[in-house]
């Protein structure tokens, strides 16, 4: 079959597309991806045996100018109501920074006097704390219950969310032109874009499938305003309806999606586990990237990091771990991550926290091994509590114990199949106790996942390959549900 990828990205970054992609070329198909990016023209090119397309699509003058106020907004405020708010505006001030240092010329210069010193901006800057406090937990229920008050309401997505319009304009006649078989959009972003599609296919005559893989709990999303969620909620109500068959991440959200919008079939789930490849010569281990030597005990956090992870937790957590030493695997020095480093330094810990950078997805279990043990510092979130990470899949094909906040998934999952320990999300005193319980047990752990053959399997990329050629040939050979 030809298979369109649609992802809301530029395909490239987002090591489950490119996962699916590896799959489905492997197995026969015709493969083109196609994506969004917002700064610049777009691109063609090849990845890994299919065609990418990726199409620019810069915002309005109008958004442009829209997106300024919401900028200044944040910042310019007499007082911050919570550390949410301080996060916030701690972070939009980094980003102006970060600016500053990649323009050129002018620009460069006054935005750089701007962020530097003698500034309105650095006066601002200085009004805001700079030290993380301690997380609160969100009120998951309150903004559910906002979520759902929109949702019963007359918003409507597309006057909430123009960008995603103007992405219909721009992927619509691009994707048209490929013809696909099948559309398998990834995440909401692309959802409509998707739908379009395979209307205009099948109005032609042809017959074209509609797979969704929903990659998280759109309406339990923490790191967005409410409205936003909710546009987005608005979004995939409206289309999911119209896909022969839904995808996801985990057994728990399979169950909401399923609930939420009363499918007839439980959705497909796909983990987003490690596609693994013979180590290479010469690679380095994480030990030896940050030069801390084996047996000093050394904890891995692989990930995005904002303040929704709790990484800060890690970090509090060390002075009471004598000894060990943190390492977040990241691609991005963002405000947070910068924070972290602030917080260790306060904490007088910075000599023991490390910063890394990615390693391609298929060599992450051989980059991580030897390390020992790995965390999920995950705070409580509708989308948390049905999450199992792509970090917890790698840490098991690496060998690692892992210790996990108690978001139930996951936790269920260490408790039931002996994998190291949970503690209660955001508690830095139970993050000390079941790390040295782990460290405690770590032979035992990491010889019981090292001797476990079929549980490796269970979270490898090959057991879900199998569910992917399943689905593919069903649909191929399902001539009613493809019209």
């Amino acid at each position: 079959m030809r298979i369109a990828y649609l992802a809301g990205n530029d395909v490239v970054s987002d090591a489950r597309v490119r996962k699916y992609i590896a799959t489905a070329v492997a197995a026969g198909h015709e493969v083109a991806a196609f994506g969004v990016t917002r700064q610049g023209a777009g691109h063609r090119g090849e990845l890994s045996g299919a065609e990418l397309v990726v199409v620019g699509t810069r915002p309005t003058v109008k958004e442009r100018v829209a997106s300024k106020w919401r900028q200044l907004h944040i910042v310019l405020r007499w007082g911050f109501p919570d550390e949410d708010a301080a996060v916030a505006a701690r972070g939009q001030v980094a980003r102006w920074r970060e600016t500053a240092q990649a323009k050129r010329g002018w620009r460069r210069a006054v935005l750089g006097a701007m962020a530097a010193g003698g500034s309105a901006w650095l006066v601002v800057a200085r009004r805001i704390p700079t030290r993380p406090a301690a997380r609160r937990e969100p009120d998951d229920a309150a903004r559910v219950a906002e979520v759902a008050a929109l949702l019963a309401g007359r918003l409507d997505w597309r006057r909430e969310l123009p960008v995603l319009v103007r992405d219909e304009d721009a992927l619509g006649p691009v994707m048209d032109a490929w013809e696909p078989d099948v559309v398998h959009v990834h995440d909401v972003f692309g959802l409509a874009v998707a739908c379009g599609v395979v209307d205009r296919a099948r109005a032609a005559g042809r017959r074209c499938a509609l797979v969704y893989d929903a990659h998280e709990y759109v309406r339990g999303l923490s790191y967005l305003p409410v409205r936003t969620v909710a546009a987005y909620a608005d979004l995939e109500r409206r289309h999911i309806g119209r896909a022969q068959r839904v995808i996801t991440v985990s057994e728990p959200l399979a169950g909401l999606i399923e609930r939420d919008h009363g499918l007839a079939r439980r959705p497909l789930v796909v983990l987003n586990a490690p596609m693994t490849a013979p180590r290479p010569e010469g690679l380095t281990t994480l030990r030896d990237t940050v030069g801390v030597p084996a047996p000093v005990p050394l904890l891995v956090y692989g990930g995005g990091v904002n303040t929704a992870r709790g990484v800060d937790t890690a970090v509090r957590a060390l002075p009471e771990l004598a000894g060990v030493h943190l390492v977040v695997v990241t691609n991005r020095l963002n405000y947070v991550v910068r924070a972290l480093l602030e917080l260790a330094a306060d904490l007088g810990v910075a000599d023991r926290v490390h910063l890394a950078d990615y390693v391609d997805p298929e060599l992450v279990p051989h980059y991580f091994a030897g390390a020992t043990v790995g965390l999920s510092t995950l705070l409580h979130s509708p989308n948390h509590d049905v999450a199992l990470t792509n970090k917890f899949c790698e840490y098991l094909q690496a060998g690692l114990p892992i210790v996990t906040s108690d978001t139930p998934a996951q936790a269920a999952l260490v408790d039931e199949l002996d994998l190291g320990a949970v503690y209660p999300a955001g508690d830095v005193a139970g993050l000390v106790a079941a790390v040295r319980e782990v460290l405690d047990d770590h032979d035992r752990l990491a010889e019981r996942i090292a001797s476990d053959a079929g549980l490796r399997r269970r979270f490898s990329w090959a057991a879900q390959a199998d569910t992917i050629r399943d689905l593919y040939s069903g649909l191929a050979a399902d001539a009613g549900g493809i019209e």
